[in-house]
């Protein structure tokens, strides 16, 4: 398999696989723990803050260690801790797990995109405009999944053991990639400790990406409300587990 549609098919198997773990599955798992409704605020949160504070680090150790090798780290984290969520059994257990789950997206994502835009120069933008499209397209279809498994098994465990084998395939897939050298030049710790700070500093003190980034955020505060909050609201106005994937899809 060509390196490109590898990357486009494990994009899309990571988030749709990623996606079933969220919403409407966890703030249902989170509500039947007894989480208050703050606390399932919190735990919906919990990845994407894992996802702040990682990424940019992740992107940059990328620049130094290669990026085949980061993105397994990445799927690692796919493929590991949705087996771990059958043995959950309190909120604060719940959050934890979330916390830790969270790496996956947190290091395959801007890992991932940087080995699209590595594979050439021409037709960079199109290549990343397909990645992106297939990973929002799992991102679609991981919710609708998820609600309706747990409409008709009435199991998280069930549920999440699904979502642990949805994780396995990108990491089986990205282990097919053709192995690349690292990309720092430096041979001693040191030079490349000085190579991954300075990849920091550069993002960190661009205006540009400071920009994008805000703006980005704010367009998500709404949303991410919208995915922790809708399915218990849902549920208490008579909407069952199908239909809230089907509006949630």
């Amino acid at each position: 398999m060509r390196p490109f549609l590898a990357l486009v098919l494990a994009g899309f198997l990571a988030r749709f696989g990623y996606q079933m773990a969220r919403s409407p599955v966890l703030p249902r798992f989170a509500q039947d723990l007894g989480a208050t409704p703050e606390l399932i605020g919190v735990i919906v949160a919990a990845s994407t803050v894992t996802g702040v504070a990682i990424k940019l680090p992740a992107g940059a150790l990328s620049d130094v260690l290669g990026r085949k090798r980061m993105m397994l780290l990445g799927c690692a984290f796919f493929a590991v801790p949705p087996f771990l969520y059958p043995f959950i059994h309190s909120p604060g257990a719940l959050l934890a797990l979330r916390f830790l789950h969270g790496f996956a997206t947190a290091i395959f994502s801007p890992v991932a995109s940087a080995f699209v835009a590595d594979l050439s120069q021409r037709g960079r933008g199109e290549r990343l405009g397909w990645f992106a499209a297939s990973s929002d397209l799992g991102s679609t279809l991981g919710p609708l999944l998820g609600g309706l498994l747990l409409f008709y098994t009435a199991s998280y465990p069930v549920t999440y053991l699904t979502v642990g084998v949805l994780g396995l395939l990108p990491l089986l897939i990205i282990l097919r990639l053709p192995d690349e050298a690292p990309r720092s030049t430096g041979s001693t710790l040191r030079a490349r400790a000085a190579e991954f700070w300075s990849g920091i500093a550069e993002v960190v003190w661009s205006r540009a990406v400071l920009v994008a980034s805000t703006l980005e955020a704010a367009l998500y505060v709404g949303y991410g409300a919208f995915l922790g909050f809708f399915p218990t609201y849902a549920r208490s106005i008579g909407l069952n587990d199908a239909q809230i994937a089907l509006v949630m899809g």
